[in-house]
C-alpha cells in the first residue's frame, strides 16, 4: 500500500521542463511583436511615402557615380576604396558603395539603388518605433516613429541614391547599442557600438562627432566592458577602413595633404545651422517653397506654416521634459523617482570586489545618475553637441543642410518622450485628469495628420512635375524613358547609332545609362561641339538634353535635323534624326593630324546664337575609340586668331566613344564684338581619362580617382603642329 502512495505522489510532482530553445525564443518575440497593432499603420504610412512612384527619384551626377561604382565592382570583382568626390574634392569613404553592390547584383537599374534606400529609412521608423517604446513607452514610440516617418524634410532626404540618405537606421542601431550598456547595462554592446560608428562614418564623415556619445557610454557604464570588446571593435574598425587606408598609401595621402593645405580661417558663430535644425522637424520644404499657386502644397501652407510653430514649441517641451527627468532624477515615464548610484546588476558586481579599482569604480558609480538618465545625457548631447559644431565653424567648410540628417530622428525622440511624460502623468492623477489626457491625443492626432497631408501633397506635387528639370535635377524615370524612346526608334528606323548630348548636370547620368542601350551610343559635350553620323552609315538618332540651344544651331548649319515620325513624348528631352554632313571631306594632308582628325572643308564658319557668337570647324575623325566604364575621349583645340585679330581660344569636345567616319563640329567662343578671322591657326591635343584603380597584390581596389593616359599633341602628315583654316 505504501509503495502504491508513493507512486502515485511521485506521478503528481511536477517535471521540470526543459529550457526553450534559442529559435522557439525568437518564435514567441516575433509573434509578440506582430500582434501589436500600432505597428501596422506605422508601416502603411512609411511604405506609401517612401515607395510611392518611386520612379521619380533624382538621378545625377552623385547617383549615377555611387550605383555605378558599385555595378562597376560587382562586373568586374572590384574592391572598393573609395566613393565619390565630396565638396572639399577630396574622395568619401567607400561604405555607401557595399551597400549598393546588393541591388547591383541584381540588375544594372538605378531603381535598385533607390528601392534600397527608401527600404533603410522604413526600417529606421521601426527601429525608432522599437527603441522609444523599449526605453520610453508606447505612446512616444507611436509618436516618435509616425512623426519621423511623416516629416517632410527627412521624407525629401529618404528617397533617392546617396551616402547621407542611408544613414538613419546606422544611427538609431548606434543608440540603441549606447543604451544596452547605459541603460540596461549589458555586456557585449561596445563591439556593435564601434562598428556602427565605423559604418556612419563612411557614410558621412560629419558622423565623427558621435565619438562623444560613444565616450559618455564608456564612462556610464565601465563594469561592462571588457577588453574582448574592445579589441574586437578595433579590429572590425580596421578591416573596415583597410580599403581606404590601402588607397591613401598608394596616392601618398593626398587626400590628406588636400585637408592640411585647406585655408585656416578662425571659426565663428553662424545661426544658419539653428535655422536648419528647425527647418528638419518643419512640415515643409522651407528650402523649396513653391510659387507655382496650382501645387498642392502651396495651398496648404497657411495650415502649415502654423504647424511649423506647434512643432517647435513641442521639440523645446521634449528638451525640458528630458532636462527634467535628469536633473530633478523623476521619471514621468516610470512614475516614480530613481535615485543616483542605482545601477542594478553593476552595482552588485561592484559590491562583491573589494579590490582599489572596484572600490573606485563604486564610488564613480555613486556619482552617476540613474541609467535611464544616463541614456538621456546622451541622447541630449548627441543633439547640442552636433548643433554646436555645425553653429560654430570656420568660413572655408560651408554649412549645407543635408548635414543636419545627422541629428535624425532625435527631435522626433525628443516629442515622444514629452507626449509619453505627459500622458503617464495625467493618467497618474485620477480619472478626472483623463479628459485632458484624451486632449493630449487628440492635439497629436491633428499634428500627425496635418504633417502627413503636407508631406502627401508634396510627393504628388513631384509626381505631377517629374518631366519637368527643377534646379537642374532630372528624374530617372524621365531619363530612362528618354533613352528606351531613342533606343526603340533607332530599332524600328534600322539606325545603327544613337547620339545623346549632355551637359555638366547630366552627363554622368546619361553616360551610364547609356551603358544599358541596346543600339550602340555616343554621348558628348553639347557646351563646345556636336557629333554628326558617318555619312556612309547614314543618319542617326539623336537625343538632345534640355536648353541645348547650340547643337541645333550646329546642326542648321553642318547637317540636317528632322522630327522624327510620330514623334513621341521624350519631355523634356528632345529626340530628332539627324542626317550627315553635306561638306565635301578635303582630305588634303596640310589640313590633315595625321590618324586623328581631318578638316571637312577647310573653312571657318561663324554662327550667332542665343548664348553668344561662336566660330566653328568641321573634322572627319579617322580612328576609333570603344565605350567603357567611365573612360571619356578628349579633343582639346587651340585656336589663334588672324587677319589682325591676334587671340587665343581655347575649345575641346568630350565623347564616350568615337567612331571613325564620324563628324565633329567644334565651336570656339567668341565676342558678339568680334568680327570674323579671315584665318585661324588651329593646334589640337587628344588624350584618354579612365578609371584610376589600384593594384594592391591579388586584390584590385576601386577609386574614384581617374587617370590620364595617352596624351599626344596632334601633327600633320607633313610634321606640323597646326592647320591653317580660312574665313568661309
Amino acid at each position: 500500500m505504501d509503495q502504491r502512495m508513493s507512486t502515485i505522489e511521485s506521478a503528481l510532482i511536477p517535471v521540470p521542463l526543459p529550457p526553450p530553445s534559442r529559435w522557439q525564443i525568437v518564435r514567441r518575440t516575433l509573434r509578440s511583436w506582430l500582434m501589436i497593432w500600432e505597428i501596422y499603420p506605422i508601416l502603411l504610412v512609411a511604405c506609401f511615402l517612401h515607395f510611392y512612384q518611386l520612379g521619380i527619384t533624382e538621378f545625377d551626377d552623385d547617383q549615377a557615380t555611387l550605383f555605378g561604382m558599385a555595378r562597376n565592382a560587382v562586373l568586374h570583382g572590384l574592391l572598393p576604396a573609395t566613393s565619390n568626390l565630396g565638396s572639399l574634392r577630396t574622395a568619401h569613404l567607400p561604405a555607401a558603395i557595399y551597400l549598393f553592390m546588393l541591388p547591383a547584383v541584381i540588375s544594372a537599374n538605378p531603381l535598385g539603388g533607390a528601392v534600397l534606400v527608401a527600404s533603410l529609412n522604413v526600417l529606421a521608423i521601426v527601429l525608432t518605433y522599437v527603441f522609444v517604446r523599449r526605453y520610453f513607452g508606447r505612446v512616444a514610440g507611436i509618436i516618435a516613429s509616425l512623426l519621423f516617418a511623416t516629416a517632410a524634410a527627412p521624407f525629401g532626404y529618404s528617397r533617392f541614391i546617396w551616402q547621407p540618405t542611408m544613414m538613419a537606421p546606422f544611427i538609431v542601431l548606434f543608440f540603441f547599442a549606447l543604451f544596452l550598456g547605459t541603460v540596461e547595462r549589458r555586456r557585449g554592446w561596445l563591439f556593435p557600438a564601434l562598428l556602427l560608428f565605423g559604418i556612419l562614418v563612411q557614410l558621412h564623415e560629419t558622423m565623427i562627432f558621435l565619438i562623444i556619445p560613444l565616450l559618455l557610454a564608456v564612462l556610464f557604464a565601465p563594469k561592462t566592458i571588457c577588453w574582448r570588446d574592445l579589441a574586437s571593435g578595433l579590429l572590425a574598425l580596421l578591416i573596415l577602413f583597410s580599403p581606404y587606408i590601402a588607397y591613401l598609401f598608394a596616392t601618398q595621402f593626398k587626400d590628406v595633404s588636400i585637408l592640411l593645405s585647406a585655408p585656416k580661417q578662425h571659426d565663428y558663430f553662424d545661426p544658419t545651422g539653428l535655422m536648419y535644425y528647425r527647418d528638419f522637424f518643419s512640415p515643409y520644404n522651407t528650402l523649396a517653397i513653391p510659387s507655382n499657386p496650382h501645387t498642392l502644397i502651396y495651398q496648404l501652407l497657411p495650415m502649415l506654416m502654423w504647424l511649423r510653430r506647434f512643432m517647435l514649441l513641442l521639440v523645446i517641451g521634449g528638451f525640458v521634459a528630458a532636462l527634467l527627468m535628469i536633473v530633478l532624477g523623476f521619471s514621468f515615464i516610470s512614475g516614480k523617482r530613481t535615485e543616483p548610484g542605482e545601477n542594478g546588476p553593476v552595482g552588485e558586481i561592484i559590491k562583491q570586489k573589494t579590490s582599489p579599482w572596484s572600490r573606485i569604480g563604486q564610488w564613480w558609480c555613486n556619482l552617476l545618475p540613474s541609467p535611464l538618465s544616463c541614456g538621456l545625457i546622451i541622447l541630449l548631447t548627441w543633439q547640442i553637441v552636433f548643433l554646436l559644431v555645425l553653429s560654430w565653424h570656420s568660413p572655408s567648410v560651408p554649412l549645407v543642410f543635408h548635414y543636419l540628417l545627422a541629428v535624425m530622428p532625435g527631435p522626433f525622440i525628443l516629442i515622444g518622450i514629452l507626449t509619453g511624460s505627459l500622458s503617464r502623468w495625467l493618467r497618474s492623477q485620477g480619472q478626472w485628469w483623463s479628459y485632458a489626457r484624451f486632449a493630449l491625443y487628440l492635439f497629436m492626432s491633428l499634428i500627425l495628420t496635418a504633417q502627413f497631408v503636407g508631406t502627401t501633397a508634396d510627393l504628388l506635387d513631384q509626381v505631377n512635375q517629374s518631366d519637368k528639370v527643377i534646379a537642374n535635377h532630372h528624374s530617372l524615370s524621365s531619363l530612362q524613358r528618354a533613352f528606351a524612346t531613342a533606343d526603340l526608334l533607332a530599332q524600328q528606323q534600322r539606325l545603327s547609332h544613337v547620339y545623346v548630348s549632355s551637359d555638366m548636370y547630366t552627363q554622368t547620368a546619361l553616360q551610364y545609362l547609356a551603358g544599358q542601350m541596346r543600339t550602340p551610343t555616343t554621348v558628348f559635350d553639347e557646351s563646345r561641339c556636336l557629333v554628326l553620323p558617318n555619312p556612309a552609315e547614314g543618319p542617326a538618332v539623336l537625343l538632345v538634353v534640355p536648353g541645348d540651344t547650340l547643337t541645333l544651331a550646329l546642326l542648321a548649319r553642318y547637317g540636317t535635323v528632322i522630327e522624327p515620325p510620330s514623334h513621341p513624348n521624350v519631355a523634356p528631352f528632345h529626340l530628332y534624326i539627324e542626317q550627315p554632313s553635306q561638306s565635301p571631306l578635303v582630305g588634303k594632308a596640310n589640313l590633315t593630324f595625321a590618324h586623328e582628325l581631318s578638316s571637312l572643308d577647310g573653312q571657318l564658319q561663324r554662327i550667332n546664337v542665343k548664348d553668344g557668337a561662336f566660330l566653328t570647324a568641321g573634322w572627319s575623325l579617322l580612328k576609333s575609340e570603344p565605350a567603357a566604364y567611365r573612360t571619356g575621349y578628349t579633343y582639346a583645340f587651340s585656336s589663334t586668331l588672324g587677319g589682325g585679330i591676334a587671340q587665343v581660344i581655347q575649345s575641346q569636345c568630350t565623347f564616350t566613344a568615337i567612331r571613325a567616319g564620324d563628324e565633329l563640329v567644334i565651336a570656339f567662343p567668341i565676342h558678339a564684338t568680334v568680327a570674323t578671322p579671315s584665318t585661324a591657326s588651329i593646334a589640337a591635343q587628344f588624350y584618354t581619362d579612365q578609371p584610376y584603380d589600384l593594384q594592391m597584390g591579388p586584390v584590385k581596389l576601386e577609386s574614384f580617382a581617374t587617370q590620364r593616359v595617352h596624351h599626344t599633341s596632334l601633327q600633320t602628315a607633313s610634321g606640323g603642329q597646326s592647320i591653317t583654316l580660312h574665313k568661309g
